[in-house]
């Protein structure tokens, strides 16, 4: 689905729901195709792209959104054609919501104090609808697949640059900086996140962050990373370990275990929580239920996390076309972390691993 399918997909929303406009933010990229934007607002006369006047000439070059409206909080001299609203953001909201004579508003993301002022300046009904674009996002396209699986190729790239530095007397940071540069010498943008090199007992925290502790003989050591492509992010994480005692091998030998079992079960159709329980379960049978302390996935896609959710009580059902990680982990203290996370493609059947 192009970024016009994008707009006309949502205008069609609107038409059912009533909606006179739609104000997105969190997913103004998404829609206009720029991190320029600062919001998009969907009617039926199309789409406008509105974004700060210093913005402008990377909006009109990036967006195929050709009806751009700037702002600026001062007035400053203009170049020759420009066309600028002096005024805040949200007062440039209202003007175009007053212009449209918008009385039934949805909106994706709008601050708290932005609401106020642009309820006090347009009196309208303003309905908080994220769902409206989520259920879009979901699904992804043959283009984002394949912007996809070009951020997961560049995160393997980076994974391969830690692996030949997982050695004793090695920083984490000095782990965690390699990969990183390994994945931008490749064509990365950027990360997808803040790597994680968390060695000893750092890899009991899901969550650590590299530091300059250094890697020690009789740890486990786990490297999560991604990469960025055409703004779309990828995500993994393996294992590893220096000498590992006689537990730290069954905890890896557990969890390679709960994904190869998860990853089975990904088919178009699957229950997303089937998937999170299916790991969890043989995490669970060999006793290590209490120290599995997060979901097995998520979506993946302009955002490191999107819908849909693999965790316990999830109502998402997966379907073709849906981009997800599938990442159980194990976190005991005293002894060490282990997660093995991969990118998959759910397909009619079955799945394709973007990071194998």
């Amino acid at each position: 689905m192009n970024l016009q399918s994008r707009v006309r997909k949502l205008r069609a929303e609107l038409a059912a729901k009533g909606l006179d406009a739609f104000i997105s933010v969190q997913n103004a990229r998404y829609l206009s195709g720029t991190t320029a934007a600062a919001a998009v607002i969907v009617s039926d006369e199309g789409p406008v792209l509105l974004c700060s006047r210093l913005e402008f000439d990377r909006a009109k070059r990036e967006s195929t959104i050709k009806d751009i409206q700037t702002y600026f909080p001062r007035r400053v001299p203009l170049r020759r054609d420009e066309r600028v609203y002096f005024g805040e953001f949200w007062q440039l909201l209202a003007e175009r919501l007053k212009r449209l004579n918008a009385r039934k508003v949805g909106y994706d993301c709008l601050r708290r104090e932005t609401l106020q002022k642009l309820q006090s300046a347009h009196k309208a009904d303003y309905l908080e609808l994220p769902e409206l674009i989520t259920e879009m996002r979901k699904i992804k396209s043959a283009q984002e697949i394949s912007w996809l699986r070009k951020a997961a190729g560049l995160a393997v790239e980076g994974m391969f640059r830690a692996t030949e530095f997982i050695d004793e007397g090695r920083s984490e940071l000095e782990i965690a900086a390699e990969a990183e540069y390994a994945m931008r010498k490749k064509g990365s943008e950027g990360t997808s996140f803040s790597t994680i090199v968390a060695s000893g007992e750092n890899s009991w925290l899901p969550h650590a962050t590299a530091t300059r502790r250094r890697l020690r003989e009789g740890e486990l050591i786990v490297v999560d990373l991604g990469a960025t492509y055409k703004g779309y992010a990828s995500d993994m994480a393996r294992t590893f370990s220096l000498k590992p005692t006689a537990r730290q091998l069954r905890l890896l030998s557990i969890v390679r275990r709960a994904q190869a079992t998860a990853i089975k079960r990904v088919r178009s159709g699957a229950k997303a929580a089937g998937i999170d329980m299916a790991a969890r379960e043989v995490i669970s049978r060999a006793g290590y239920g209490q120290f599995c302390s997060h979901g097995t996935g998520h979506g993946v896609g302009l955002e490191i996390h999107e819908a849909p959710s693999l965790a316990p009580g999830s109502e998402d059902i997966l379907r073709t076309g849906m981009v997800i990680t599938v990442e159980p982990g194990i976190y005991v203290p005293k002894i060490g972390g282990v997660r093995f996370e991969d990118m998959v493609l759910v397909t009619k059947k079955s799945c394709d691993i973007l990071t194998d």
